[in-house]
């Protein structure tokens, strides 16, 4: 069973990877099976995830917020499979602050209480900017995304935010994240994955201008890529090497890829074996 860190605890486990020069990895998480086995691979932080189930039933990231489920429920079940399966690491979920009718400090109660540390607030943005500004003009958008920050540290729980530009870098800094991970998009590659025609030098220099930002505010804030054409573990490299990024989260590139990429290997693999007379 997975232990319960609070804010200042999970920070520390980061801090000292860091200090080893080695670099952080944060796997998104749609499964038990993933959990056990990312856990044995090193990951630092594990992400339960829904964008990671709706991948793993062949659909693409975006699918999770599109009305085929509840976003949090997929959590709040995920977590009772994937939390089991996990001893050190400390597990933190990617969650949806936008239902104005589930209270943030409720809501973060009911996820410390099935042993998740730290949130990961769900990104209205990735759906695009009209989406994101229709959806902030009726009181559900990036407002209740920084609200949950800031009552997940009321309640010393550990937080992980996305942006996807230096202000918005700022914004969430200010607001007590622990972790800011610039986001270029839905990652590439793969059967499923997005279209992106964003290079690797693109992704530096945008992940590099939200660093900034995000330092501006707070100099010891970690710093996290993910995203659009980062695919690889050489893709993850390139850019820890050309930014000041201290580590990369994968979702598709973490789990979805290295499955399908195994799955097709081995079926043909079977399907090759000869046949006795």
């Amino acid at each position: 069973m997975a232990k319960r860190y609070t804010s200042q605890e999970v920070v520390e486990r980061l801090q000292a990877e860091i200090s080893k020069g080695k670099p952080l990895f944060i796997p998104n998480c749609g499964m038990g099976l993933s959990a056990k086995l990312q856990e044995k691979g090193g990951a630092d932080l594990i992400v339960i995830s829904p964008t990671s189930y709706g991948r793993l039933k062949g659909l693409g990231s975006l699918a999770a917020f599109l009305p085929f489920w509840d976003f949090n429920q997929v959590v709040f079940d995920l977590a009772k499979e994937i939390v089991p399966m996990v001893k050190e690491t400390p597990v933190v979920s990617f969650s949806a602050p936008n239902n104005p009718l589930l209270p943030h400090k409720e809501h973060l109660q009911k996820l410390w209480d099935l042993g998740i540390s730290g949130i990961n607030p769900f990104i209205s943005k990735l759906y695009g900017e009209g989406f994101s500004e229709q959806i902030e003009q009726i009181g559900m958008g990036f407002t209740k995304e920084v609200e949950f920050v800031k009552a997940a540290k009321e309640m010393d729980m550990f937080t992980f935010s996305y942006a996807f530009s230096p202000e918005e870098a700022e914004i969430l800094t200010e607001a007590g994240s622990d972790v800011i991970c610039s986001h270029v998009g839905a990652t590439k590659g793969g059967v499923i994955g997005a279209k992106t025609t964003m290079s690797l030098d693109d992704a530096a220099e945008i992940s590099q201008k939200i660093f900034d930002a995000a330092r501006k505010i707070n100099k010891k804030v970690i710093l996290i890529a993910h995203g659009g054409p980062i695919e690889t573990p050489k893709d993850a490299e390139y850019i820890l090497k050309h930014t000041n990024a201290q580590g990369f989260l994968g979702g598709s590139a973490a789990e979805r890829m290295p499955i399908e990429k195994a799955i097709i290997e081995a079926t043909a693999e079977f399907k090759n074996i000869s046949i006795g007379k």
